[in-house]
């Protein structure tokens, strides 16, 4: 039985990952896994259940695209901030659930589709402010073209995994998993030394979230010093982010098609289980 009122060493102790410090991106190791747990120590004494962290996580999103799509330097450095607190609470979440011992696979549906909602309403409201600055619909074209393009971007994963779960279903053949821990069957790969993944690579990482809050913090701070050029500074990355964006996801959809990464990966992770093995 757990203490109701936890200290932060024993929050520590069950609701940090092992290598949560090692594994994923930087803003994740540096700032919100180890500063969540004063969110979890608070949230476990008020009663907060990690459904409603993540319901506020979302919410907190979606008002910070709001206040972005404002197209007001006052609403983008406050959009700013909500977005932060949205990437807090997304950690805060899940170590609430593991303090409490109700994480599952609906929580984890939640904070996908959690994920999905925010990227699409930022990504529309990055094109929508300098619509509602300039007059020029044109804008809200590039904000829709970048919001469909992370949007692609995200589902990548997500659909080939629905590709998985459709084949398991689908069979009577028993598969063992491979792969271990979360993690993947083999390491992911890095920035290539030569050909054109030495371009596309970096331009893959400008559209991961947290690449993305800490370019809008940039233009956050250019907002506060010179308005005029943030203005200027924000249309030319909605532009270059509404080529980039649906661009970087068509190719990485051909990719996959072309290469038979699914079919790839299936095999990596599952292995076909001889059923005499199983009987014995």
């Amino acid at each position: 039985m757990r203490p109701a009122r936890p200290t932060l060493d024993e929050l520590r102790a069950v609701v940090q990952k092992g290598r949560h410090r090692e594994i994923g991106n930087v803003l994740a190791r540096r700032f919100a896994r180890p500063s969540a747990v004063y969110g979890t120590w608070a949230a476990v004494r008020v009663g907060v259940s990690a459904h409603q962290a993540t319901t506020a996580a979302l919410l907190s999103g979606l008002a910070g695209a709001a206040a972005i799509g404002t197209g007001d330097p006052r609403g983008f450095v406050a959009g700013v901030g909500l977005l932060w607190l949205a990437f807090w609470l997304d950690h805060v979440d899940g170590q609430l659930a593991r303090w409490r011992g109700t994480a599952s696979l609906d929580g984890v549906y939640f904070d996908y589709l959690m994920h999905h909602v925010q990227n699409l309403a930022v990504g529309f409201s990055l094109g929508f402010g300098p619509a509602i600055r300039t007059g020029r619909v044109a804008w809200a074209a590039a904000g829709f073209a970048i919001a469909a393009g992370w949007a692609v971007l995200g589902l990548h994963n997500d659909c080939r995994y629905k590709a998985f779960v459709q084949r398991l279903k689908a069979t009577s053949t028993s598969y063992r998993v491979d792969g271990g821990s979360g993690g993947r069957p083999s390491p992911a790969p890095g920035w290539p030394r030569r050909g054109l993944g030495v371009l596309t690579y970096p331009a893959f990482k400008a559209c991961e979230p947290h690449v993305v809050l800490i370019g809008l913090t940039g233009l956050a701070a250019l907002a506060v010093v010179d308005v005029a050029w943030w203005g200027r500074c924000w249309q030319v990355a909605t532009a270059l982010m509404a080529c980039a964006a649906p661009a970087l996801a068509a190719a990485r959809v051909r990719r996959a098609i072309a290469r038979g990464a699914t079919e790839a990966e299936f095999a990596a992770w599952f292995r076909p289980v001889d059923p005499e093995a199983i009987r014995q």
